[in-house]
C-alpha cells in the first residue's frame, strides 16, 4: 500500500500541502482557512487513511507530539468512550495519547500530573472531575467534561436541549417525571444532570432521587433499582424516569419487568451516554447521545490552541447533545 503524503491530500481538497500541514498540526485555524476547509482536510485525511511521520515532526519541531491525558473512575466505559473520541481526533493530527487513570485520589492526581510533564508531554488533558485535587497546573492544559472550568479552556456538553426535548416528551404525554443520579456531587456530571433536570422539569410533580453508591457499583445497583421503585417510585405515581447512565436504565428496565410493568406503557425510561446497551436491549433504550466525536475534536482544537500559544485567550466550547428516542419513550398522547 503506497504511503498517503500531504501532496494527496492537498490534491483531493484542492489546496496547498502548508495548509494541510498547518490543518493536521492545529496551526491558525480559521486565519488562513475556514473551519469548514480545516474540517474537510482531516476528513480526507481519515478516508485516506493518512499516517504522519512523527519522528520527521520531533525533529523539525522539537516537539513530543505526544499529549498526557487524565480520567477520573467515575465511569470508566463513558471514560473510555470519550477517551477514543480524542485519540480519534488526536491521531489524525499526529498525535499519540499517554493516559492516566486516577482513581480520584489527591496524592494519585498530584503525582500523575508530574509524570507527564516529566515524560515530555505538549500539553495535558484533564477531566473536569479531577481539577480540585491538582495543584499549579500550566497552561498548557485543558479540560473537557459536563460544564466548563474556570480559569481553564475547557470542552464541555451542553445537556441543557436534551432535557427540554425530554421535558416536552413527557409533559405531551402527560407523564408525572423522576431524575435518579448519585448523590455524589463532587462529579460535574451528576451537578450538570441536576440542575438541567431542575431547570426544565419545573412542575411540583417532578421529583429528583439521589442514590448513595459504592464506587464500583455495578455490584449494587440492581438492588438499589428495586428498592427505589417498590418504595418511592411507584407510591408516588412516577411514571417516566431520567437515569444517570444507560447501565442504570437497563438495570431499572429489569426491575420494571420484575415488578409486572411494561416500558414504556407503565414506566417510561430515559438513559444517557447512548451507549451499546441502548440498542441491544428490549425494548430498545431511549437516551441522551452526548456527541463524542464533536467533543474529541473541541478538546484537540483547545489543547492545540494553547500548546500554540500558552497565554492563549481562555475559550469554552459548549457540545450540544441530543435526546434518541426509542422504544423505552415511545408515548402515545393522553387522548389517544
Amino acid at each position: 500500500m503506497a504511503t498517503v503524503r500531504l501532496i494527496d491530500i492537498a490534491r483531493r481538497v484542492g489546496v496547498s500541502s502548508s495548509t494541510v500541514s498547518a490543518v493536521l498540526s492545529g496551526r491558525d485555524i480559521g486565519i488562513r482557512f475556514s473551519p469548514e476547509k480545516a474540517e474537510e482536510i482531516r476528513a480526507v485525511a481519515r478516508e485516506l487513511n493518512y499516517v504522519p511521520n512523527i519522528s520527521a515532526r520531533i525533529l523539525n519541531r522539537q516537539a513530543s507530539f505526544t499529549l498526557g491525558v487524565m480520567i477520573d473512575s467515575e465511569d470508566i466505559p463513558v471514560r473510555f468512550r470519550q477517551l477514543a473520541a480524542i485519540e480519534r481526533a488526536a491521531s489524525v493530527r499526529g498525535y499519540r495519547l499517554l493516559v492516566t487513570e486516577t482513581h480520584n485520589d489527591p496524592d494519585s492526581l498530584r503525582k500523575d500530573y508530574l509524570t507527564l510533564k516529566q515524560c515530555g508531554v505538549d500539553g495535558v488533558i484533564c477531566h473536569s472531575n479531577i481539577l480540585a485535587a491538582t495543584p499549579d497546573l500550566e497552561k498548557k492544559t485543558v479540560f473537557y467534561g459536563a460544564a466548563p472550568v474556570a480559569g481553564f479552556s475547557t470542552a464541555y456538553y451542553d445537556i441543557g436541549a436534551a432535557y427540554a426535548e425530554a421535558a416536552a416528551l413527557f409533559a405531551k404525554a402527560q407523564r408525572r417525571a423522576a431524575l435518579v443520579i448519585s448523590d455524589n456531587m463532587s462529579f460535574d456530571s451528576v451537578r450538570a444532570r441536576r440542575d438541567a433536570f431542575l431547570q426544565h422539569f419545573s412542575s411540583a410533580a417532578d421529583r429528583l432521587y439521589q442514590l448513595q453508591l459504592t464506587n464500583d457499583h455495578s455490584s449494587d445497583i440492581r438492588s438499589c433499582m428495586a428498592e427505589l421503585l417498590e418504595q418511592q417510585l411507584l407510591p408516588a405515581r412516577v411514571n417516566a424516569v431520567i437515569l444517570q447512565n444507560d447501565s442504570w436504565c437497563l438495570a431499572m428496565a429489569a426491575e420494571a419487568a420484575r415488578c409486572g410493568l411494561k416500558v414504556p406503557e407503565d414506566l417510561a425510561l430515559l438513559g444517557q451516554d447512548n451507549s451499546l446497551f441502548c440498542t441491544c436491549s428490549r425494548p430498545a433504550l431511549s437516551s441522551i447521545d452526548s456527541n463524542l466525536p464533536a467533543l474529541g475534536e473541541a478538546v484537540l482544537e483547545l489543547i492545540l490552541e494553547r500548546i500554540a500559544q500558552a497565554d492563549a485567550p481562555i475559550r469554552c466550547i459548549a457540545v450540544p447533545t441530543k435526546l434518541v428516542p426509542r422504544e423505552s419513550t415511545c408515548l402515545p398522547s393522553p387522548n389517544k
